[in-house]
Parts: C-alpha cells; sequence; structure tokens
C-alpha cells in the first residue's frame, strides 16, 4: 500500500481545487485553516494514509488552489468540498477540521448528514458567535486577528500584503497561539509565506474572516437541527482549550476536551495526538 502523497486539481464548483491523496481504504477528508494549507497535514497524512485514503484540499482562496472574488462563507466551502468528493466518487466520509476548517467541516456534515459519519474538530468552535449574541471581552481581545482581518477586510489585505512574511511569523512563532515558538522550521514558514504571496490569497484570507464576522453569524444562528454523528473536539491548552460546550451546542454526541502543552496549530503541534486520536476515533469505518 503506498502512502506516498500526490497532487492534483480539479474545477470544482466554478473554481479550481487543488488538493492532494494519500493511502487507499475508507475516506477522510482534512481540512485546514488560516494561513496555512494542506501542508498543515504533512505530518499526519502518512500515517492515517497507512489505513484511510486520505483527501486534503487547498480551501477556497488558499494554498495552491485558486483565488475567486467571492463564496468564502463557510456553508459555500463546504458546498466546495462536497464537490470534491462527489467528484472523487465518495458516498461516505470521515472529516477533521483544524481552525476555519473546523467550522467549514460543520457545515459540511449539517447539510450532508447522509454523507459525513464522524467529525474530529481541533481548536475551533462551529462558528465565531451566533447573530444576536455578543463576544465576552476576553475572548474578543485573545482573538483581535479577527476583527483586523473581517473588520474592513480591503483595508487589512493593504496592510498585511506590505511584508507577508513578516506577518505570518506572528502567527507562526508567538506564544500568543502557541505553546512553543519553536513549532516551525524556516521550510514551514516559507512555505506558508509562498503560498500567501501568491495573487490575490491575502485578500482570500481576508474574506474568510470577513463572511466569519458576517454570512456565517446568521447561518450559524439558523443551524438549529443538532449533528446525530459522534463528534470528538479538542482543543489546545494554551488556547481555546476544552471546546466540547460549544460542541455540544450543535451535537448530540460529543466528547473530547484539551491537548495538553499545545496551543493553537494542534496538527503541528502534537501531530501524534492526532494521528492516535484518530486512528482510534474512525477505526470503526474502515
Amino acid at each position: 500500500m503506498s502512502t506516498e502523497i500526490t497532487h492534483h486539481q480539479a474545477m470544482i464548483n466554478g473554481f479550481r481545487m487543488h488538493y492532494v491523496t494519500a493511502g487507499s481504504g475508507y475516506p477522510l477528508v482534512l481540512l485546514h485553516g488560516w494561513p496555512q494549507s494542506w501542508y498543515e497535514w504533512r505530518n499526519v497524512i502518512p500515517a492515517l494514509a497507512e489505513q484511510f485514503t486520505v483527501i486534503v484540499p487547498d480551501l477556497r482562496g488558499l494554498g495552491d488552489s485558486e483565488k475567486p472574488m467571492t463564496g468564502f462563507d463557510k456553508r459555500t466551502m463546504a458546498t466546495d468540498v462536497r464537490e470534491l468528493v462527489s467528484h472523487l466518487g465518495y458516498d461516505k466520509v470521515g472529516v477533521i477540521g483544524h481552525d476555519w476548517g473546523g467550522s467549514v467541516a460543520f457545515y459540511f456534515a449539517y447539510d450532508n448528514r447522509d454523507l459525513v459519519e464522524r467529525l474530529f474538530i481541533l481548536d475551533m468552535i462551529p462558528g465565531l458567535i451566533k447573530a444576536g449574541d455578543s463576544f465576552p471581552i476576553p475572548v474578543a481581545l485573545m482573538i483581535n486577528h479577527i476583527f483586523f482581518h473581517g473588520g474592513n477586510p480591503d483595508w487589512a489585505t493593504a496592510l498585511i500584503s506590505k511584508d507577508v512574511n513578516l506577518y505570518l511569523r506572528r502567527f507562526l512563532t508567538t506564544l500568543d497561539y502557541n505553546y512553543s515558538p519553536n513549532v516551525f522550521s524556516e521550510e514551514d514558514i516559507a512555505e506558508y509565506v509562498r503560498v500567501n504571496s501568491l495573487p490575490g490569497s491575502i485578500r482570500s484570507g481576508c474574506q474568510w474572516y470577513a463572511t466569519g464576522l458576517r454570512e456565517d453569524t446568521e447561518n450559524l444562528a439558523k443551524a438549529t437541527d443538532k449533528l446525530t454523528i459522534p463528534v470528538i473536539a479538542w482543543g489546545g491548552s494554551h488556547f481555546l482549550g476544552d471546546i466540547r460546550p460549544a460542541w455540544q451546542e450543535v451535537a448530540e454526541n460529543v466528547e473530547g476536551g484539551a491537548v495538553e502543552n499545545c496551543g493553537h496549530f494542534v496538527p503541528e503541534e502534537k501531530p501524534q495526538f492526532v494521528i492516535d486520536t484518530a486512528l482510534k476515533f474512525f477505526a470503526p469505518l474502515r
């Protein structure tokens, strides 16, 4: 069985999507966050591919996927994922989502209940907030970048684009988001700077946040039918922490907790935890 990662592209839901695959067997879909790409799963894919087919897209506007002008609400991005799965010919999948990929994973499962069988979430809540609710001040201060990126996305795009390398290093090396400043190698940082320096990438990323504060909040308020599939939700102890309460609001069967000595970037800070947990959680689907 080959666990070699292979790169592909296809026209999906009106734009060119780049994605990678590896392994064989029951399909698992892995969804990245910002400012990342499929590459955030590089240390997880080989082990999972020994037992599963692993499908890892660059989500709309990021990585090496095309940068369309619209469609960055997480429900539309979930439709992108559904169309990719259909393109590949699968009718059942398990899903792992980190950061905004976790929100995309939520709508993917919510809108496709006959397709998604299990959901594994890493350091993300279903959406930032429901329309009509308000942010607690401590939470708003911790996630202050969301309001910078999404409040006036055109202005944020202009400022960030002046020095993408400097800006991304804030997220990838600071203790604001990581348990250790040494998680990402210079090679890792260079790859994230590369994909975020492609024309339209920073604009797309800011639109992820702009829709997160607008369309996504409306959609989350209307998502009143709880998921019934098994969900596990783990946050980093030094960022979101135990995220189960947020997921218990939208799902009936939720387990998980906090990954100790870990910040926000769980797949890269604690890849072995992700591997071990995923292999156990998705084993019944094999």
